[in-house]
């Protein structure tokens, strides 16, 4: 299991397919020929996760957009991610380095 606190940032990894059908996201890992299905409020995570915003601030955006407490997104978004983490879909940016 990958440990994600709430200031962990995390990005959609390359290779992962999206698609959007009727409110559904479907994410194919090219990698190991596996589909997820992820609607709602999971569905929104995943697009929120750009590399840039952290876990809380995430949550704070869906509890605004959902209209549901805080505490309760965050932690149920702490496991989504972890899951989703673990099934190698996110990972933490890379450091862009300069090359001279």
């Amino acid at each position: 299991m990958k440990a994600i606190q709430p200031s962990t940032r995390l990005q959609r990894n390359e290779g992962i397919l999206t698609q959007e059908a009727a409110g559904t996201i479907v994410l194919l890992s090219l990698e190991i020929g596996q589909y997820y299905c992820l609607d709602g409020v999971g569905g929104r995570a995943w697009e929120l996760c750009d590399g840039h915003r952290t876990v809380s601030e995430i949550a704070g955006l869906l509890s605004e957009e959902f209209d549901a407490p805080a505490a309760t997104i965050e932690r149920d978004l702490m496991e989504l991610l972890t899951n989703l983490a673990d099934e190698n879909l996110l990972g933490e940016p890379t450091p862009k380095t300069g090359r001279t």
